[in-house]
């Protein structure tokens, strides 16, 4: 068992890097999760050349979702994709024990991830954080990567960022690989950046700083964007490690541009659906997110965006 995970471990360190695509899960009328859809939205994203797909992230809506949906929407990725793609998946609950649950269920699916994401929601207190996530990778079978994220922090953690002192604290952990970082604050990236190792790797999570983070020597980034444009954030960071650096950066912009249409964070689960509905690529865009605002017209700015984009060369062809 041992040496098993030794070298699950050992080719998930290979392979944990480039963008990883945290994508959405498509409903159904009842409010289930779309299987079909979620096989079609896999299948478009890993054909972009992204490098992996988290699944049941918070642009995944995993926390509206029971735990029978989430452990359907984890199984049908992992079992769609196979291994030409990385699979991390979301496992936290709304407690503790939730958690541990989650933890077990889906490290001993028939076709399992070949990670754990796990976030900070059902923390109290920040000090504790490092003795949790002991207990939480002891328990888990598979790796665990962190997950820094203040919009889903509890209220009772007055929405702190993990301190960087604690990151460094969990890094030394056997089954902790890496951290997803969505402050979208440099100096607490770079901070927390300090700890990086061939064992613990730093992603990326805000699309205005993927090239910035890969120029400090990030492993990767994992932008929602990937759901809708896969080739062009797979693009920024093929152009990166190829030093095309005028590429790259021309790919940053075009992201950028992209990303200024949303109006907030909390409403692209919904403009990602109703984009990919209208190409085809889910069947509708039923989401528990809302937007404020005129829905049409954000996804006409979209639209009109990518074309131009695409027209002027400053998109992957």
């Amino acid at each position: 068992m041992i040496e098993k995970e030794s070298r699950r471990m050992t080719d998930l360190s290979h392979r944990l890097h480039g963008i990883i695509v945290p994508i959405v899960t498509p409903f159904m009328a009842d409010g289930c999760v779309d299987e079909k859809s979620l096989r079609n939205l896999a299948n478009h994203v890993v054909d972009g050349g992204v490098n992996g797909l988290f699944v049941m992230g918070t642009t995944g809506e995993f926390q509206y979702l029971p735990f029978e949906q989430q452990r359907l929407a984890i199984g049908t990725v992992a079992d769609e994709v196979g291994d030409r793609t990385l699979v991390v998946a979301g496992v936290t609950g709304k407690s503790v024990e939730e958690t541990i649950r989650n933890i077990i269920v889906i490290g001993n699916l028939p076709t399992p991830p070949d990670a754990l994401v796990v976030a900070p929601l059902c923390y109290h207190s920040n000090r504790n954080l490092p003795q949790h996530m002991e207990r939480l990778s002891r328990l888990s079978n598979l790796p665990v990567l962190l997950y820094n994220n203040l919009g889903i922090v509890t209220r009772r953690w007055k929405h702190k960022n993990m301190l960087p002192e604690l990151v460094g604290r969990m890094s030394s952990l056997s089954k902790i690989v890496g951290i997803k970082d969505s402050s979208g604050n440099p100096d607490y990236f770079a901070k927390v950046f300090k700890f990086k190792s061939p064992a613990f790797h730093i992603f990326q999570g805000e699309e205005k700083l993927i090239l910035p983070a890969l120029q400090l020597g990030a492993a990767g980034a994992v932008p929602s964007m990937g759901n809708i444009l896969p080739g062009l954030c797979a693009g920024l960071y093929d152009a990166y490690t190829k030093k095309n650096m005028k590429l790259a950066e021309a790919f940053q912009r075009s992201i950028n541009q992209i990303n200024a249409i949303y109006p907030d964070g909390s409403s692209i689960p919904l403009i990602l659906k109703v984009y990919l509905a209208r190409q085809g690529i889910i069947a509708n865009h039923r989401s528990n997110t809302r937007l404020e605002g005129d829905t049409e017209r954000i996804i006409s700015l979209l639209e009109t965006k990518i074309g131009e984009l695409g027209q002027t060369g400053a998109l992957p062809v």
